[in-house]
């Protein structure tokens, strides 16, 4: 039996993935309402996102959860000098 949703019902976050399509995005959410007894009690829903809203997305969870997003790796003096030498 599949289950849909409702406003008042408040579902737990269990897995998700995204695979990305260029200018956007889709994002597979799993959640269930109570303790799974078998897949037919998680919901699959998916999401089209262009990357603004991934990013704003993104920002507001790192915003409500008090961490900050990871930061980015900075290159090496190699990669530096060799992406110079190719502009």
């Amino acid at each position: 039996m599949a289950q849909s949703w409702s406003d008042e019902e408040v579902r737990v976050l269990v897995g998700w993935t995204a695979d990305d399509l260029g200018a956007s995005m889709i994002v597979r959410l799993e959640t269930v309402n109570n303790l799974p007894e078998s897949e037919d009690d998680v919901l699959v829903s998916r999401m089209v996102l262009n990357k603004d809203q991934a990013v704003q997305l993104g920002n507001m969870l790192y915003e409500l959860s008090g961490k900050l997003p990871p930061k980015m790796a900075k290159p090496s003096r190699l990669e530096k000098m060799l992406s110079r030498k190719s502009d």
